[in-house]
């Protein structure tokens, strides 16, 4: 039983840790990118771009992007709604090597009492051998629960790195949304006064 939880919580470690690796991405240059192209007003191709990064931060941006229209305080309860949907998809499987972790000495320990107790009704001579026999299983356990422990305690601290990108750009790109409107609006509100100038010029050409 051991050796199987050792190779389950190996499997699941390394499957998260690359997992993890993958959805790492240079944030900064992400939402460089997609100011530039915002800056624009080509917001197909920032949902494009995001579309096109595989990455839990890429999707929250991505979030905010496509319901840029809402009221902010909507699109802030949209991103924790999404935002817990991605941390739920982070902390897949990681109970498993939590789980490992706690009971691989337990198992070693049971393994060990009922070493003490296989002793029937032979003569134990050597005690050391014994001794050493019957802790072998319980050794076993803490040579696989602590380093269980230790990879859950690693890739808690990565989600949570990842958890804070996206925070980062899930503000960042409300940012960005809310200057986006602000340039439109203040285009909309340059052509009304163009328009209201050629036509003022124009009655004056009619006057004359």
């Amino acid at each position: 039983m051991l050796l199987i939880a050792s190779a389950l919580g190996i499997v699941v470690f390394v499957e998260r840790r690359l997992a993890y690796h993958r959805v790492q991405i240079n944030t900064t240059a992400l939402l460089g990118g997609l100011k530039n192209v915002l800056s624009q007003n080509n917001l197909v191709e920032a949902i494009g771009i995001c579309d096109a990064t595989p990455s839990p931060t890429a999707r929250i941006v991505k979030v905010v992007l496509e319901n840029h229209q809402l009221p902010r305080e909507e699109v802030k309860e949209i991103l924790e709604q999404h935002g817990s949907e991605e941390v739920a998809l982070l902390e897949q499987r990681l109970g498993v090597l939590s789980t490992i972790g706690q009971i691989a000495p337990l198992l070693g320990l049971l393994g060990a009492v009922l070493g003490f107790m296989e002793t029937g009704e032979e003569v134990i001579t050597d005690h050391h051998a014994h001794f050493a026999k019957s802790l072998m299983p319980l050794a076993l356990g803490l040579a696989i629960g602590v380093p269980c422990y230790v990879g859950y305690n690693h890739l808690v601290a990565v989600i949570g790195t990842i958890i804070i990108d996206m925070q980062k750009a899930g503000l960042r790109a409300l940012r960005m949304v809310g200057e986006l409107k602000g340039s439109v609006r203040r285009g909309r509100k340059k052509v009304k006064l163009e328009a209201l100038d050629n036509s003022v010029e124009f009655g004056e050409e009619e006057k004359k």
